[in-house]
């Protein structure tokens, strides 16, 4: 008890029941000086020795409100404590109908009367949940029917809680698609918000049922919808609001409403606190303070690095009552088969220079990194943007430089769509990040005479709607064009093949993709084709997906109660980006003086030690490429080349040394970079060493013999004697 209850109690003239915030609710009682044997009898039954209730069971706070109507003295019942009690004998009866309803589901005697369509039985089982509990988390994987079921949910609480208003906040470009599901599956009166101020204010004060409004239109709108007041709120995509300290999760965690139902496939996308901030919209005591909730489960080393998540299981247990989670191998055995292809094209040199100058970007502020373990605002804006301009020339050159094409990618998607859609007559989704490179994608399906739909954040939301129902329902178009605004909450089962030109960064954003074509109501086995860039930065984006995925399937799908991330390899940002460029940060784990090394940075050393290596390698064949270019150079002098004659075949393989050279001027930045972390200095006897990793003692031999003759060149040029 808190010096200030006590000063409270003090002065109390009758008692009162109150509510206690903290960590969580309690439900507490304030007594006078000298309470009667009544009240004191009263006290003793229901509350414990901190004068809190004894029980939250909903028979126990209706004996509790009964013994309190029954006492002859008058008793305080303040607003906000009426209300949670309220709450909490609506919640147990609703558990205990939905333990009734769940039984006679799983015995195949439940009748719900809720849509026009026929319910599967786990979608039956989380209308049920949803509506029962009010406030809940539906992470349902993606393409198993979230739509459906909160459409059911609602009307469920409509027939028994008598609800009459709801809001469906969702992103732009799903906000018309659930117009068109609603009507679809019920008859319920439904409302988009949008236009100008007065337009919206005029949605908001009809009497639809449904409003649909996207999360833009929240900023605007929320002193509108508390107006409003609306019964139920549902967020789909609820990712949106996963990073707590933006403008749109802040403003969404002030829509006030009784019942909410959060959607979203992708509950944990990359770090724990995304789930917290998600949670915190459902119940914002569920998980306690954030920064308690953080110290519990989140662990760091002595330098404040990110290491792994512990208590697992915890989380598990406080999100059991508000989160249900299944997946589409468990309860959807007749979904059909998904198979996922790799397809593996060559960089053109075209896009092999203009790529390896902005690697020797990165690579020369990673080394910078490494040096100083800090970098300035200005590298970071022109680490991302390098990183960009990598992964937009592994599509195409147009992305890079808008005048020039070069794209390996697009003639494999030629023969690919030349196999799908003009020999089966299937239809194909195909996915970029990039808009420009859904151009050259057009221009693809144009020369094989395909009719083609597209999708992206420049499409109006009106026209957006269009175009799917156009994709499902006429057969003359073969192809859908999307970029990232196309995977989130589409339905697109029309086709059976997804190809992704370009991977994102995330895993998640990979799965929404994916999961528009196989999903619920697809019969087609699905086949997913990634195109993919040897020897590029994509091909490592790739091993780094794994990580994240082990962090959501460890909180959600298994029984971990921890995430190592020693263990698997995770590291901080610049950590990682140092794997995805081919260059190494500082080691995981110190090394004490005198042990031995663990297995992980043995492996660790031979890789860095075998990349030096064929750096140091690969600089010998630069010094080879600038002897000949010498050597040349000297007998084109001894042809009489100077003095206006025709081009010898000594000045033409000085030619195409020189050729070589230019191409080896990237690489000779990076080898310059390197050597900085060759150099070593000894405290003792104050001396400065170069020690350079080599293959072998063959490749010291060749770097001798043609600095001998490279000198004997310069030399031979100036009248000097041979070496």
């Amino acid at each position: 008890t808190t010096e200030r209850e006590r000063r409270r109690k003090a002065t109390i003239a009758r008692p009162e029941v109150y509510l206690r915030y903290g960590p969580q609710l309690e439900v507490r009682l304030n007594l006078p000086g000298l309470p009667s044997p009544d009240l004191r009898s009263f006290a003793a039954k229901h509350f414990d020795g901190e004068r809190r209730l004894r029980s939250r069971q909903g028979a126990a706070i209706a004996a509790m409100l009964g013994d309190l109507d029954n006492l002859d003295e008058e008793v305080t019942v303040f607003a906000d404590a009426a209300e949670y009690l309220d709450r909490e004998m609506e919640l147990a009866e609703s558990l205990q109908e939905e333990r009734q309803a769940v039984k006679l589901l799983n015995a195949g005697r439940l009748q719900l009367d809720l849509l026009k369509v026929p319910l599967y039985p786990y979608q039956t089982q989380g209308v049920l949940f949803a509506a029962h509990r009010g406030r809940v988390i539906l992470g349902d994987d993606m393409g198993l029917g979230k739509t459906v079921q909160a459409i059911a949910a609602a009307e469920l609480l409509a027939q028994r809680r008598g609800i009459r208003k709801v809001l469906v906040v969702s992103p732009a470009s799903v906000k018309y698609q659930w117009a068109t599901e609603i009507r679809r599956f019920c008859d319920r009166s439904v409302r988009i918000i949008e236009g100008g101020k007065k337009l919206r204010d005029a949605a908001y004060a009809d009497d639809s049922f449904f409003k649909l409004v996207n999360y833009e239109a929240i900023l605007r709108d929320v002193p509108e919808v508390n107006l409003w007041g609306p019964d139920l709120i549902v967020l789909d995509e609820a990712q949106r609001i996963k990073n707590w300290a933006t403008k749109t999760a802040r403003c969404v965690k002030t829509l006030r409403s009784r019942y909410c139902l959060v959607l979203t496939g992708t509950p944990l996308e990359n770090k724990i606190e995304e789930l917290y901030s998600i949670v915190e919209f459902v119940d914002d005591r569920r998980l306690g303070p954030a920064f308690e909730f953080l110290h519990e489960h989140v662990k760091f080393d002595e330098k404040g690095k990110l290491i792994g998540y512990s208590g697992l299981d915890r989380v598990r247990e406080k999100l059991g009552p508000i989160f249900l989670r299944r997946k589409r191998d468990e309860v959807l055995k007749e979904l059909p088969e998904r198979t996922d292809n790799i397809l593996r094209v060559p960089m053109t040199p075209e896009q092999r220079a203009p790529y390896e100058d902005e690697a020797g970007i990165v690579a020369r502020i990673m080394a910078k990194w490494q040096r100083r373990r800090w970098i300035s605002e200005i590298d970071r804006k022109r680490l991302t943007c390098a990183l960009t301009n990598m992964r937009m020339l592994c599509d195409s050159t147009y992305l890079y430089d808008k005048e020039t094409h070069f794209s390996p990618k697009c003639d494999e998607l030629k023969e690919l769509l030349g196999e799908i859609c003009a020999d089966n007559g299937d239809k194909v989704v195909i996915f970029s990040q990039w808009v420009r490179m859904l151009e050259k994608v057009k221009e693809v399906c144009v020369d094989l005479g395909l009719a083609t739909l597209e999708l992206h954040g420049g499409i109006p939301p009106r026209r957006r709607q269009a175009a799917l129902d156009l994709f499902r329902e006429n057969p003359n178009f073969k192809c859908f064009l999307s970029s990232e605004a196309g995977g989130v909450g589409l339905n697109l089962q029309a086709a059976s093949t997804v190809i992704n030109v370009d991977i994102p960064w995330n895993p998640a954003v990979l799965e929404q993709r994916i999961a528009r074509v196989h999903r619920l109501g697809q019969h087609r086995n699905v086949r997913v084709v990634n195109l993919i860039t040897e020897g590029s930065i994509e091909e490592r984006i790739l091993t780094t997906l794994t990580l994240k995925r082990q962090l959501f399937d460890g909180l959600f799908d298994g029984t971990a109660t921890e995430v190592d991330f020693s263990k698997l390899g995770k590291e901080k940002f610049m950590e990682q980006l140092a794997k995805l460029t081919e260059l190494k940060g500082v080691d995981h784990q110190p090394h004490r003086p005198g042990a031995p090394p663990s297995s992980t940075a043995r492996e660790e050393d031979r890789s860095r030690a075998a990349g030096e290596a064929d750096l140091l390698t690969a600089g010998v064949n630069f010094l080879e490429a600038l002897t000949r270019t010498l050597v040349a150079s000297t007998i084109g002098k001894k042809n009489g080349n100077g003095n206006g004659k025709s081009p010898t075949r000594g000045t033409m393989k000085a030619q195409q040394a020189a050729a070589e050279l230019g191409r080896g001027e990237v690489l000779g930045r990076a080898l310059a970079d390197r050597v900085a972390t060759w150099v070593r200095h000894d405290d003792r006897t104050g001396q400065t060493t170069l020690h350079i990793p080599v293959l072998s003692d063959e490749v010291v031999a060749r770097g001798a013999h043609v600095l001998g003759q490279a000198l004997g060149a310069i030399l031979e040029q100036f009248g000097g004697a041979r070496v």
